[in-house]
């Protein structure tokens, strides 16, 4: 049970990171407006900089999901990428909770959206901390 809800948890993160990286990759300037709306529901003026911005934010996007399907695929294995992406889950954290109220301001997130995200990422957060792969965990590691 524990290593399911590990990988349900990593799978979501992975899903999510590899979804939204590729749409800032591939989907032209003009589409990246709608794209922030979707997922982060923003509301965002896209001009050429922020658009550039935004590719060079998929490289990590993009890096970051192959890392937590990795990880949901192979959890024991390659158990030392938990504490890296617990540690991008904290930052996020306490990202969002310093910021919000800026974040809401200055791109019209509603306070509403603001809490979904923060309680998403404290639930990913927590999920994968308590139910990280331990050493004895090997013969868990199947995918």
């Amino acid at each position: 049970m524990r290593m399911t809800l590990f990988r349900i948890a990593t799978g979501v993160a992975a899903v999510y990171h590899l979804v939204l990286g590729g749409a800032l990759l591939l989907f032209p300037e003009e589409a990246l407006g709608g794209v922030a709306g979707l997922f982060l529901g923003m509301e965002l003026v896209i001009d050429a900089q922020m658009a550039m911005i935004g590719k060079f934010a998929a490289s990590y996007l993009l890096a970051f999901g192959v890392m937590m399907g990795l990880l949901c695929l192979r959890p024991v294995r390659l158990r030392a990428l938990v504490m890296p992406a617990l540690l991008l889950f904290g930052v996020r954290l306490a990202n969002k909770l310093v910021f919000m109220a800026e974040i809401e301001e200055i791109f019209g997130v509603a306070r509403g959206r603001s809490l979904f995200a923060l309680v998403s990422i404290a639930l990913l957060f927590g999920v994968i901390a308590w139910t990280r792969p331990m050493e004895g965990d090997a013969q868990l590691n199947r995918p």
